[in-house]
């Protein structure tokens, strides 16, 4: 998950949001952003198709890691 989490970071980042911005976007809380980026916690694919809809990406490039 720390692959994962660092790349919603780097996408978050690249787009300008904030984990805030994101948390809203996506319905979650800005701890659970936090959390899923640090890799402090496991997520479901639901919850990571939420991040990437609200990052306006597929879920599948949330697992690019080329």
């Amino acid at each position: 998950m720390k692959m994962v989490g660092n790349k919603i970071r780097q996408l978050r980042t690249v787009q300008g949001m904030s984990q805030f911005q994101l948390s809203v976007e996506a319905d979650l809380t800005k701890n659970q952003i936090g959390r899923i980026e640090r890799a402090e916690r496991n997520t479901s694919l639901v919850t990571l198709n939420r991040i990437a809809e609200a990052l306006d990406i597929r879920l599948a490039d949330l697992f690019d890691f080329s």
